[in-house]
């Protein structure tokens, strides 16, 4: 495994997280607020707008956490180590998402809503 390259993709995707969470959170222009005149259709489309924004923000940070967590484990030396149960992560698995830190399988079940 080329942890130098690994480091590289993480510190970059790193970067570009922290780019697009910049642009979201970025503080609004002078004088560009919300107006509700005679269109509050438009409030109302900003509003949506704006939770949608929300939205990509939450998901942007819980990919930031775990790009993080994956370069961690690099500097630990647990790379590729699933952290709830510590079976190795599968190869192709860190190829195409090398900030995986939990197995397929520990994936999965995060993402499956309890029944």
């Amino acid at each position: 495994m080329d942890t130098a390259h690994i480091e590289r993709r993480l510190q970059e995707r790193r970067a570009e997280l922290n780019e697009q969470l910049g642009e979201l959170t970025r503080t609004p222009e002078r004088g560009s607020g919300v107006g509700f005149g005679k269109r509050v259709g438009d409030g109302t489309i900003e509003a949506v707008s704006r939770l949608s924004e929300v939205s990509v923000a939450d998901n942007l940070q819980a990919s930031a956490a775990r790009v993080e967590r994956a370069l961690e484990k690099l500097e630990g030396g647990t790379y590729g180590t699933c952290d709830m149960c510590g079976t190795d992560i599968p190869a192709a698995r860190l190829e195409v998402a090398p900030e995986s830190v939990l197995c397929i399988e520990h994936a999965r079940s995060r993402r499956t809503p309890a029944r």
